[in-house]
C-alpha cells in the first residue's frame, strides 16, 4: 500500500492497479488481523480509483474496504501472437525437450510454491497419462517445492513422462511446443500465463474453483478439471481440442488483448482527469 501516501501529495489525480487483491487471512498470513487493518486504513485513504484484474477481485476489495474508495475492473493484456509464424520454434523447442512429435506436451507454468498446487499437477498427469500414454508433461519453473516435486516424480517413477525446465525469462518458446496448458492453482488475479496460453493459441484446462473467480472463462473458452476421464477423452477429440484454442484466443481478442487493455485504461484515464 506503499503507492496510497505518495498519491495524496500529488496534486494530480491518479490511479492505482492492485493486481492480487486477497486479504492477509485469506492468505493464511503470519499477524493477518494487523497487516489486514494496516491495508484497510491505508486504502480507505486514497482518493483515486482502484483497479482490480478481474471482477470478483475488484468486488472483494470494494466490500473489504467498506465501501470507501472507487474500484474499477481492468484486466490484464497480452500480445497476440501468430502460431503458425513459430513453427520452427515449436520444432526446435520440442527437440530440445525430447518431445517426439507423436507426443501430446502438457504444460504447468509457475513457481513451485504451494499457492501454485504443484502436487495437483503431478496427480493429474499421472491419472492422465494411464488414458493417455502419448501425453508427456512439463512444469516451467522453479521454487521452495522442487526437492520434494523431484522426490515424487522418483518415487512414482515418472521420470520418462513428467520433468520440469527452470524458471524461464520467456515461455513463448514453450506455449508454442505446447499442446495443452494445465492451470491448477488455488486462486489467482488472471494469470498471465494463462491469457499467454490462449493468445499463443494453447488450449487450457483449468479447475472449477478457478472459473468460480473468473467466470469470464468457460466450456467454450476452457476445459474443466473434473473427471480425468471424460478430460481425457475431450483431449483425444481434435476437432473439441480446437474448438477450446480458437474460443480462448477469441476470448483473449476480445477482453485480454493489449489493445483492450489500452482502451479501458485510456477510458478511465480521461474519466479520473475530469473528475
Amino acid at each position: 500500500m506503499t503507492c496510497c501516501a505518495p498519491a495524496r501529495l500529488c496534486a494530480l489525480p491518479s490511479v492505482c492497479t492492485i493486481h492480487l487483491t486477497q486479504t492477509a487471512r485469506y492468505l493464511q498470513a503470519k499477524t493477518a488481523a494487523l497487516r489486514d487493518w494496516i491495508a484497510r486504513n491505508a486504502l480507505g485513504k486514497y482518493r483515486g480509483v482502484i483497479v482490480a484484474v478481474q471482477e470478483a477481485r475488484r468486488a472483494a476489495l470494494a466490500e473489504f474496504c467498506g465501501g470507501r474508495v472507487r474500484t474499477r475492473t481492468i484486466f490484464n493484456g497480452v500480445p497476440l501472437v501468430d502460431r503458425a509464424k513459430f513453427q520452427c520454434v515449436r520444432e526446435v523447442t520440442r527437440n530440445a525437450l525430447g518431445i517426439s512429435a507423436a507426443d501430446f506436451l502438457v504444460l504447468g507454468v509457475g513457481r513451485l510454491v504451494e499457492r501454485k498446487s504443484p502436487f495437483i499437477f503431478l496427480k493429474a498427469a499421472q491419472k492422465l497419462h494411464r488414458r493417455l500414454p502419448a501425453a508427456r508433461f512439463l512444469w516451467v519453473g522453479d521454487g521452495k517445492l522442487a526437492g520434494e516435486w523431484d522426490e515424487w516424480i522418483a518415487r512414482e517413477r515418472m521420470e520418462s513422462v513428467i520433468s520440469r525446465a527452470e524458471w524461464q525469462t520467456d515461455t513463448l518458446p514453450f506455449l508454442l511446443a505446447g499442446d495443452l496448458r494445465l492451470h491448477v492453482a488455488a486462486y489467482e488475479g488472471v494469470p498471465f500465463a494463462i491469457i499467454e496460453a490462449m493468445a499463443a493459441g494453447l488450449p487450457c484446462v483449468v479447475t472449477r474453483d478457478f472459473a468460480s473467480e473468473v467466470p469470464i472463462f468457460d466450456d467454450r473458452s476452457v476445459l474443466f478439471l473434473d473427471d480425468t476421464a471424460e478430460l481425457a477423452d475431450r483431449i483425444r477429440n481434435q476437432t473439441k481440442l480446437s474448438s477450446i484454442a480458437k474460443g480462448g484466443r477469441q476470448l483473449v481478442e476480445r477482453a485480454f488483448s493489449l489493445g483492450a487493455m489500452a482502451a479501458a485504461y485510456e477510458q478511465l484515464y480521461r474519466e479520473t482527469a475530469r473528475k
